[in-house]
């Protein structure tokens, strides 16, 4: 119960107000088609199991307004897939890193801490 009739917007101004983007739609027939070119030219045959790991990440990001950090991504990923294996399974299914090669397939913004060269971490 407020024991004043100040809205929340008066007790605590803003200079400017926030306006959040957009969430993306990710999953459309264009978006598949685009991943499948991606991975011919990289060389990649997408089976089910990466297909699953890719439709999980789209999923995280067609809700998730604040997606910006590699390491909680991972760790998401990680806890996600732990029954198949964790980050040993993701890596076997993506060499290069889970992350830095789903983004490059379905050309998703870089995130922050995605490469670390000073630990040779690869997201």
């Amino acid at each position: 119960m407020m024991f004043t009739d100040v809205t929340m917007d008066e007790m605590f101004p803003r200079a400017l107000p926030v306006f959040k983007p957009a969430l993306p739609i990710l999953k459309t027939e264009q978006i598949y088609a685009s991943i499948n070119l991606k991975a011919a030219e990289l060389g990649l045959t997408l089976n089910e199991q990466q297909w699953e790991v890719i439709n999980f990440v789209m999923d995280f990001y067609e809700v998730c307004d604040d997606c910006e950090n590699a390491r909680k991504l991972a760790d998401l990923m990680r806890d996600e897939f732990i029954m198949q294996g964790g980050r040993r399974y993701l890596y076997k299914l993506f060499p290069n890193g889970p992350i830095n090669t789903i983004h490059e397939l379905v050309d998703l913004p870089n995130l922050r801490n995605e490469t670390d060269k000073s630990f040779g971490t690869r997201w």
